[in-house]
């Protein structure tokens, strides 16, 4: 999971699939605990991520890149804030 997340970070070109990608693995697992609660909860805040600035005008709750990639960062931020290390399964 991690690795996708930094992915998207990195490759502009690939966000949407990658992004489609993270979501659909997250939406797949039936995870508990935090670190499963912060990724799911991202997962969910990445369906407003719209690419085409004219389809963002369409919906206020609409974000671009720069936005994104702050949701991405503050996720991994909380990622590693917690105890341990996280799962190799992330």
């Amino acid at each position: 999971m991690i690795s996708i997340l930094r992915a998207i970070l990195e490759d502009k070109a690939q966000r949407t699939e990658l992004i489609k990608q993270f979501q659909n693995e997250i939406w797949d697992r039936n995870g508990e605990g935090p670190y499963f609660e912060i990724l799911s909860t991202l997962a969910i805040d990445l369906d407003y991520y719209e690419p085409d600035e004219q389809m963002r005008r369409e919906d206020p709750s609409f974000y671009g890149d720069d936005r994104l990639e702050q949701e991405i960062i503050q996720a991994l931020k909380a990622l590693e804030g917690l105890e341990g290390s996280v799962p190799t399964s992330c």
